[in-house]
């Protein structure tokens, strides 16, 4: 004879996703009824912020000769002008790399003495 596994432990199992579920039903009932949606004070300041600041960005973007989707020949350009300029030499340092450990090495330039003011006499 075969063991057929219990079917006792189903029922539960359903009873405990619908305690979840009932849970998440009154979460949502009370958050809906106890919820005050209070307008914003300052949304006539935000929308008028934001005017401005479209409008501003359109102008330079205008002023530039950029325009949304007919700008390509113009950036096509500016990248042909980047890609014809030499590269140049950084001064940045990488920390253990050779170079810093090659400057790490040398000695620090001496310098002069700071001279003492001589005390006023009391």
């Amino acid at each position: 004879m075969s063991d057929s596994p219990s079917n006792k432990q189903a029922p539960g199992f359903i009873w405990l996703l619908g305690v979840f579920a009932g849970f998440a039903v009154l979460g949502s009932v009370l958050t809906k009824v106890f919820s005050d949606e209070r307008p914003d004070p300052r949304a006539a300041e935000r929308s008028a912020n934001l005017a401005e600041i479209s409008k501003s960005q359109n102008e330079k973007l205008a002023k530039m000769g950029l325009e949304k989707g007919k700008s390509a020949a113009r950036l096509s350009s500016s990248l042909e002008t980047l890609k014809k300029l030499a590269p140049s030499k950084s001064n940045m340092v990488v920390p253990g790399s050779p170079t810093q450990l090659k400057q790490a090495a040398t000695p620090a330039p001496a310098t002069a003495p700071a001279t003492v003011a001589p005390s006023p006499a009391k």
